[in-house]
């Protein structure tokens, strides 16, 4: 099957070394095209933290994030721009 996405050893790490919050810990996933996914978990479990990645919101501490074959980990200025502004969609939902 071909993936959309691919998550490989995903790390994501907020604060400093004397106060350090681990907030994903090394997830890998695939998605297949026509897939459904749910993401579920505690509150303060990385969920948002965790598709913030995926969406370029946020930049992983480390680890790799395909999307369509593309490492999106790897992408600056323009051309994190202009993945953002061709490939990507964002919904966000409100109360």
């Amino acid at each position: 099957m071909d993936n959309i996405l691919r998550v490989e050893n995903l790390e994501k790490y907020y604060g400093s070394k004397s106060n350090l919050t681990k907030a994903i810990d090394n997830i890998s996933f695939d998605v297949a095209k026509k897939e459904f996914v749910a993401i579920m978990g505690a509150s303060g479990s990385g969920k948002t933290t965790l598709l913030n990645c995926i969406s370029t919101i946020d930049k992983v501490t480390t680890g790799h994030i395909f999307v369509g074959g593309k490492d999106i980990t790897k992408l600056k200025g323009n051309n994190l721009n202009k993945f953002r502004r061709e490939e990507l969609r964002i919904y966000f939902s409100g109360f």
